[in-house]
């Protein structure tokens, strides 16, 4: 629920995360957009389309390969020329001619997140947009890691190409896609939780790896949104926005919309009640400044920027793959980083100043914090608690991963045994830290405990303690994954 907030003292502009310095127009009554209606036909008929490709599958084993930008990536590190190669090239040539229409019209994320940001706007909560300097360049770092950084690796190891395959049809349509819970969940975070917390668009703004490619080519794009001299500056092309871009400013200064996030919805043109606005195609302004990104309308101050870069970087990190069963995906992980590093931004907030109000909420006044603020801590503290446990036993695993790579059977008796007691150690430090113990742990536990057993006992016999603790830790991985029990020994 909404609450009434007093005004926030001037001294504090950052008082209020997000800034309360949208525009507002000067007719409240801004006429609804015939175009959303249309995008969310469009948004539906993709999602029929996504059905039947998966039906399809489903009745005959055989389909068209994921139809999916993620899917590009594997022709420069498997060699595998797919349909999602295809696509992700028509898109970015699309974009370098209209600009960003796919995301706007077609894109299934999108369409999550207005869902989500509707689902929201009926509970009587219209989060605002959290506007950072830093983060928008998480969804660049992202596409470097997926799309260059393997291929940049092979180079400088100096490890060929695979040779360029096609690959059309598949039989595991959904191998490269999380499973039923890591699918749910990461909907709900890229979706929900970031809409709620970062604002409509949260993800495309700071995850989207695609986004980044479609931001650059959108640059260069003649099709624009222009104006006509029928303009007044009411802004209620602002208003309406849902990709965060200030239109009304925006036209005024470049007489067109120059900002990358436009996702060219038309609800801007749709509104305008002088009909001012239009798509069109013109010279584009590929280094103009877009007005959401001066320095004025900066939430966060420098320093807080680079703290939360730099917690969005290691929560990611962190959280990618964590946890046994189904491990956490990239771009969930992502989005938990950014929504880590803006809550970690709130936490400090409620440390160190006297006001703090995160969107609709009042967490602090006047020095005190009020029961929400308390309860927004805790479970602050409680989130940062959990990541930080997370990469700790993910760094534990790393080295007792390198650890288990020096044990091999041609070492001599003594150092393979003091290897082994060393590999037992890390095994028990990480099953001592982890709050969810991967059954992993548990079988290379036992098999580092058989080995020793066999090495200690001599060649006659095995050492029974030792067996006896091997077999223990054995069992409790087959209870946790008893698909694996014939492969634990």
């Amino acid at each position: 629920m909404t609450t009434s907030l007093p005004p926030l003292p001037k001294k504090d502009p950052l008082a209020a995360l997000p800034r309360v310095d949208r525009h507002k127009p000067k007719d409240p009554a801004v006429r609804a957009s015939k175009a959303t209606r249309w995008r969310a036909v469009v948004l539906i008929l993709v999602h029929v389309l996504i059905g039947i490709h998966i039906v399809q599958w489903l009745l005959h084993g055989t389909t068209v390969t994921p139809v999916e930008p993620s899917e590009a990536g594997y022709l420069l590190d498997a060699g595998k020329l797919n349909a999602g190669f295809i696509l992700f090239v028509v898109l970015i040539l699309g974009t370098l001619v209209f600009g960003r229409w796919f995301c706007g019209w077609a894109c299934h994320v999108v369409a999550l997140q207005d869902l989500s940001a509707w689902i929201l706007g009926k509970l009587g909560l219209k989060p605002r947009p959290v506007r950072s300097r830093l983060l928008v360049l998480v969804p660049f770092v992202v596409a470097f890691h997926m799309f260059f950084e393997g291929q940049i690796k092979r180079w400088w190891r100096g490890i060929p190409n695979q040779p360029v395959q096609s690959e059309f049809l598949t039989t595991e349509l959904w191998e490269r896609f999380p499973g039923p819970l890591m699918g749910t969940l990461t909907l709900l975070v890229v979706g929900f939780l970031i809409v709620w917390w970062l604002g409509a668009k949260g993800f495309c703004t700071y995850g989207c790896p695609y986004g980044a490619f479609f931001a650059v080519a959108d640059r260069f794009a003649p099709g624009r949104i222009r104006v006509n001299d029928a303009c007044n500056a009411c802004g209620h092309c602002t208003t309406v926005c849902s990709s965060n871009v200030r239109v009304h400013e925006e036209v005024a200064i470049h007489k067109m919309v120059v900002d990358p996030a436009c996702m060219k919805c038309m609800d801007c043109v749709s509104v305008c009640p002088k009909d001012a606005l239009s798509f069109g195609f013109t010279l584009p302004k590929p280094f103009a400044k877009s007005q959401q990104k001066i320095a004025a309308r900066a939430d966060c101050t420098w320093p807080e920027e680079i703290a939360m870069a730099g917690i969005a970087l290691l929560a990611t990190v962190a959280l990618r793959g964590a946890w046994f069963g189904e491990r956490v995906p990239l771009l969930m992980a992502v989005g938990l980083g950014v929504i880590t590093a803006v809550i970690s931004l709130v936490g400090w907030r409620l440390w160190r100043r006297r006001d703090v109000v995160f969107q609709h909420w009042s967490l602090k006044r006047e020095g005190t914090l009020e029961l929400g603020g308390r309860m927004a801590l805790l479970a602050i503290v409680g989130w940062l608690l959990l990541v930080a446990d997370t990469g700790l036993v993910r760094w534990m695993e790393s080295s007792v991963d390198q650890r288990a790579a020096t044990v091999a059977p041609w070492q001599n008796r003594e150092q393979r045994g003091v290897d082994l007691r060393q590999l037992d150690a890390g095994l028990q430090r990480i099953a001592s830290w982890s709050l969810l113990v991967d059954p992993e742990v548990h079988r290379k536990r036992g098999l580092a405990l058989r080995d020793l057993a066999v090495l200690e006992g001599g060649p006659n016999a095995l050492e029974p303690q030792r067996i006896a603790a091997a077999e223990q830790q054995l069992q409790l991985a087959a209870a946790k994954m008893p698909e694996s029990i014939g492969v634990l020994l």
